[in-house]
């Protein structure tokens, strides 16, 4: 049985192992990867513990099948700049290739959208590479294309969704029932 849960401190590591294992996928050849391991993990592990000081509240959580770690999410408010108010900003999902299709992000993203509104918060901001199949997940659940940024000098498109935490709520739990 998949249980999700908070990540620990302990876990992180691995989270950052599969950060980085995904980034490269997503990236599809149009960048070469530059993340290490190390780096993330340190700079992950000082935004997870600096959340008080910087007045947010963050969610960092893990989906585990007999503690074997099968995905992760990083979610925290957004910025102002991204939504003027009442919005959560979806850091980061991360599923490793051969437990993807099984229902475990819209699991994920269901966990997360539930702790954001009992914390008051409405809109959803998702930062995603444009080459990155999961754009279709996150357009298919009802965030909506916003903007577009280029990154690394122009070698990659950030594509910027939105989405009404309600109506992403409503079709995720419609989806999650073909996986009961």
């Amino acid at each position: 049985m998949i249980k999700i849960r908070e990540l620990m401190e302990a876990d992180m590591q691995q989270a950052i192992e599969l950060k980085v294992l995904c980034w490269t996928e997503e990236l599809a050849g149009k960048a070469e990867n530059t993340l290490s391991v190390s780096k993330e993990l340190d700079s992950w592990v000082d935004w997870m513990n600096t959340a008080k000081e910087n007045k947010d509240i963050r969610l960092l959580i893990g989906a585990f099948e007999d503690d074997k770690m099968l995905a992760v999410a990083f979610g925290s408010f957004a910025e102002t700049d991204d939504i003027p108010e009442k919005g959560m900003e979806l850091n980061g999902l991360w599923v490793y290739p051969d437990q993807r299709n099984k229902g475990i992000s819209l699991k994920m993203l269901d966990y997360m959208i539930d702790f954001y509104l009992d914390k008051g918060m409405e809109k959803m901001v998702i930062y995603n590479l444009h080459h990155s199949p999961s754009n279709g997940f996150y357009q298919n659940f009802g965030a909506q294309l916003t903007a577009q940024i280029p990154q690394m000098g122009g070698k990659l498109l950030v594509d910027i969704f939105l989405s009404d935490m309600l109506l992403m709520k409503k079709n995720i739990e419609s989806s999650l029932k073909k996986y009961v």
